[in-house]
């Protein structure tokens, strides 16, 4: 297989198509790539469940702290020197694990909510998904988040029909990204021996880092409110429809 080592030698559009062209795998990101474009409703939880805290989220912070949510999110937002004073103003002092816990329960019901208000795949993701199926290439999902948090969505998943040869989730993997566990899942199941034919596709630095971590190649889907080509990915697109 040859190198493609794309970011170096071209950019754009162009660099985004060479890194996926060799590829045996492709596997992208649920949040904000298969679902929730822009991760606009898990961001509208995020702030829900902060909001009793006496704590505002900005675009920048929840966009800032994009990747595996539910309770990695909340810490990597409380981490924030803007977020963590505004809890100490409201209580008095700095957000311990307790506080921490009592935020993500709040969280999990409104992340059911926002699965039922983006239970439809993105087109682009279903579309690239199919697209590389009929080039005989193999596909597949990885999410950090447990089962019972996507309910809607793997409802429509399964009504979709999508070409998926693995469903990765937090039931199957043990360790949510930069871990790579969930891409080793992946190359299990499909008996990928070379980490080095697999590229997976998300908008946040923990899924470029997971894959880094595997031995994996990485390609940015950058968003609103990311700058394309900031990230350590091997190459950066903000359409997945040309590739």
């Amino acid at each position: 297989m040859a190198e493609t080592h794309a970011k170096s030698d071209a950019s754009g559009d162009h660099a985004a198509s060479a890194i996926v062209r060799d590829a045996r795998v492709v596997a992208i990101s649920w949040h904000g790539v298969l679902f929730d474009a822009g991760r606009r409703e898990i961001h509208e939880a995020l702030r829900a469940a902060f909001r009793p805290w006496g704590v505002e989220l900005s675009d920048d912070e929840l966009d800032g702290t994009r990747g595996p949510t539910g309770t990695p999110q909340i810490r990597r937002l409380l981490s924030l020197q803007r977020v963590a004073e505004a809890f100490r103003s409201t209580k008095g002092r700095w957000a311990n694990s307790e506080d921490i816990a009592a935020i993500a329960r709040d969280l999990e019901p409104r992340l059911i909510d926002a699965a039922a208000r983006a239970a439809k795949p993105n087109q682009d993701a279903v579309d690239f998904l199919q697209r590389f199926h009929r080039l005989g290439v193999k596909t597949a999902v990885v999410c950090c988040t447990p089962r019972r948090l996507l309910g809607p969505q793997l409802e429509q998943l399964e009504h979709a029909g999508l070409p998926l040869d693995a469903v990765i989730t937090a039931d199957e993997a043990c360790e949510p990204a930069p871990a790579p566990w969930g891409i080793f899942e992946v190359m299990r199941l499909l008996g990928l021996r070379d980490a080095r034919d697999l590229v997976f596709i998300d908008d946040s630095d923990a899924g470029w880092l997971a894959a880094k971590n595997a031995g994996a190649r990485s390609l940015e889907l950058a968003s609103s409110g990311r700058r394309e080509g900031g990230s350590g990915a091997d190459a950066s697109t903000t359409s997945l429809r040309d590739l």
